[in-house]
């Protein structure tokens, strides 16, 4: 899949899927791809044609491990037959990547995979809201919930498990946050933990580290949120 695409949908018979769909299934794409190369030790094979030898194999794979993900895109027509074009897709990008100057796409990734996580985020908190909001509102305020599970005031995670220099993981995180919003976001973030099935790739809890980072104070967050 390319993640260096601008374009925000992706059609098969007409429908498009949403650019936060696409952007989550990449980095599940992306992922499952590291896993392969780390445990199984395969790599793609840019002389032969997407679908022949080893390149048919890890995207085989790869198809089998992502359909356990498509309780997440329950509202994607066709979800099987798209993720093996899109998984076809990855393998294209890659090889086109593969030419490209090292340094000049270490820093497209970086931005890309922060980009990423940020939309899985978003998405794990809005489900846990779903599932568990009458629990969470016996210790919070109700006023603006939803409100703040919003992109633009979402931290940014400036690393990850894949840049040796920093360990542990960066997370910036807006200064004007008060400690009742950090607070309900981060239960929402171990619901999640305490409700997810465990994946080999999700098997271990990463370190962060929190810096508070100066934005202006949005005057639409409920007061509960704000310092």
């Amino acid at each position: 899949m390319d993640n260096n695409n601008t374009n925000n949908t992706d059609f098969i018979e007409r429908n498009p899927i949403p650019y936060s769909h696409l952007n989550i299934l990449s980095q599940h794409i992306c992922d499952t791809y590291d896993e392969i190369v780390h445990v199984y030790k395969l790599q793609y094979d840019f002389s032969l044609p997407a679908l022949q030898g080893t390149n048919k194999v890890i995207q085989s794979r790869m198809c089998l491990v992502l359909l356990g993900y498509k309780e997440e895109f329950v509202d994607v027509p066709v979800f099987a037959q798209r993720l093996r074009r899109i998984c076809k897709d990855h393998f294209y990008n890659k090889r086109a990547l593969s030419c490209r100057d090292p340094a000049k796409q270490d820093r497209i990734n970086r931005r890309n995979r922060r980009g990423n996580r940020k939309e899985k985020k978003l998405a794990r908190r809005r489900n846990m809201l779903d599932r568990h909001k009458r629990s969470l509102e016996e210790d919070f305020p109700t006023a603006g919930m939803e409100m703040l599970l919003n992109r633009k005031y979402t931290s940014d995670e400036e690393s990850d498990d894949e840049d040796p220099t920093t360990v542990p993981n960066l997370v910036l995180r807006p200064s004007y946050r008060s400690n009742n919003a950090n607070r309900f976001l981060d239960r929402l973030d171990e619901m999640h933990v305490a409700n997810i099935r465990i994946r080999r790739h999700q098997s271990s809890r990463v370190t962060r580290s929190i810096i508070p980072m100066e934005q202006a104070v949005p005057k639409e967050l409920p007061r509960w949120m704000k310092q």
